[in-house]
């Protein structure tokens, strides 16, 4: 818990969580190309490594960015708090909030696409 009570770098990490997501996004569109164009060469191509690229692009990446925005959502919250505007949205809390969203569907299609296989 202490952890908590020092103040960490929202923004920078909000940043960070969002740049984590890019590759993860990137691959779920080229597989959505791929259905639907019959064309699996890019998926090919960000699969190549092997096994774990697969793993960390589809689960890693967006669960470590979902830890990322939830310890930011922590600290905002205690900064709203502390300056009297935990009633009010910041725009921080609303990017961060759209952080958690985007995570949870990434995860989601993640899950989904263990099913379908």
């Amino acid at each position: 818990m202490n952890f908590f009570l020092r103040p960490i770098h929202t923004r920078r990490l909000i940043l960070l969580a969002y740049l984590l997501t890019i590759p993860t996004i990137l691959f779920w569109l080229a597989v959505a190309y791929s259905v639907f164009a019959h064309n699996h060469r890019y998926v090919d191509w960000l699969l190549a490594p092997g096994k774990v690229s697969h793993v960390t692009l589809v689960f890693v990446l967006p669960f470590i960015s979902l830890i990322i925005a939830l310890i930011c959502r922590i600290s905002l919250k205690r900064e709203a708090i502390a300056r009297n505007l935990w009633h009010v949205e910041t725009p921080e809390l609303r990017s961060n909030q759209g952080l958690i969203n985007w995570n949870v569907v990434l995860i989601g299609v993640m899950f989904i696409s263990l099913i379908n296989n």
